[in-house]
């Protein structure tokens, strides 16, 4: 936790350099308790304190405004003094009187003349006439709001974490040519986890992402922005695209029964073999479950169709299937930590359906949706 803390000001501190001019940062707060007395404001040139006058601050600092570049800054409001940037940290590290997780509120900087206000209760920051600074605090408040879904315990922390990632790229989307939409998109595209809390996007998520880049790249950028993003947007496309015409791995399986078996068993059982990853966490795959089942029934006999559960515990699979028994043959794949399927596979996302050619072993179709199947499925001979 205290690195994610860390990361978070080194990127304040060390925001890629740009040409320092004065800029005047001023504003009201609204909302102020009678115990804040203090505003602390750090940017990437430095820190700056001083303590408000009837809800007022202003302060002129040396910092890049340029607008080729994020330029993150944050105020902190305060009761107690804090005269360095250490002892501010070690007040948000500690929970003392400020926490990390609610207190900083994040603004961008992108002209040399700002006018703010600052809501005390909400802990956002309103900057006059700044798109970038708007968006940012949509992002801001969808942050917050995803952090008490999350203390609720309402949802499981996937499904928050896909709630929050789907509400982004609605706001993403409302600025395409936004600099903070570039930055948080490439984010995304290098490691899902820390850009939305997810291990993997879903191919849903990832057609939006390519729809999005699309729309960004008919606006006017600063040279070089879009580079990085093209190119993390090739490397997320090829890994996560699911593939045809290959070996289905010989994974091995566990049945209800918890015995183990080989994937080529199953092979051997029929000319096709139709598979559905899920999970139980997974709403749509078990919303889909009765039209597979149904679609199962009514099928050739030369075609088998069955479910790899890819739940993390074994446990939670088979108390499903107990509660809510199902009409074909289902297996429980398990914790897939060595990445088998994601890396063979280019499996990411669920619930997916493949088939495979049971003489050859390997996958002929892939990545369809349910109301597809039967069509598929009719061009099998």
């Amino acid at each position: 936790m205290k690195l994610n803390v860390i990361l978070f000001f080194l990127i304040i501190l060390i925001t890629s350099q740009v040409l320092a001019q004065e800029v005047t940062v001023k504003g009201i707060v609204k909302n102020l308790p009678d115990s804040v007395e203090f505003i602390n404001f750090s940017t990437n040139e430095g820190y700056h304190y001083m303590k408000i006058n009837n809800g007022k601050f202003e302060f002129k600092v040396h910092a890049g405004s340029g607008k080729d570049k994020l330029n993150h800054a944050y105020f902190v409001l305060t009761k107690s003094e804090f005269p360095s940037l250490q002892n501010l940290q070690d007040a948000l590290f500690d929970r003392s009187e400020v926490s990390w997780e609610k207190d900083p509120i994040a603004i961008l900087i992108d002209s040399n003349q700002m006018e703010l206000e600052i809501d005390a209760k909400e802990k956002l920051a309103l900057v006059n006439g700044s798109q970038i600074n708007k968006q940012n605090s949509e992002m801001q408040k969808l942050a917050r709001e995803k952090r008490k879904i999350y203390e609720q315990k309402i949802l499981p922390q996937e499904e928050v974490a896909k709630w929050g990632l789907a509400e982004n790229l609605k706001i993403a989307q409302k600025y395409p040519s936004s600099l903070l939409t570039i930055n948080y998109v490439n984010n995304l595209l290098k490691d899902p986890f820390m850009g939305a809390g997810l291990k993997q996007l879903t191919h849903g998520s990832l057609d939006t992402i390519n729809n999005l880049i699309a729309e960004i790249k008919t606006h006017q950028l600063p040279d070089g922005s879009l580079d990085e993003l093209l190119k993390n947007q090739e490397l997320a496309n090829n890994r996560y695209q699911l593939k045809d015409g290959i070996p289905f791995p010989e994974i091995k399986l566990s049945t209800l029964k918890n015995k183990e078996i080989n994937i080529k068993d199953v092979l051997n059982q029929a000319d096709y073999i139709v598979v559905d990853f899920w999970a139980t966490w997974c709403k749509p795959c078990l919303a889909q479950h009765p039209e597979y089942e149904r679609i199962a029934l009514e099928s050739k006999k030369n075609i088998k169709f069955i479910g790899i559960s890819v739940d993390k515990q074994v446990d939670t699979w088979s108390a499903h299937l107990n509660n809510h028994p199902l009409k074909y043959d289902n297996f429980w794949f398990g914790d897939d930590t060595s990445n088998t399927l994601r890396d063979s596979l280019g499996l990411n996302s669920f619930p997916t359906y493949m088939i495979i050619e049971s003489k050859s072993g390997k996958v002929i179709r892939a990545g369809f949706n349910i109301e597809k199947m039967e069509e598929v499925l009719a061009t099998l001979e």
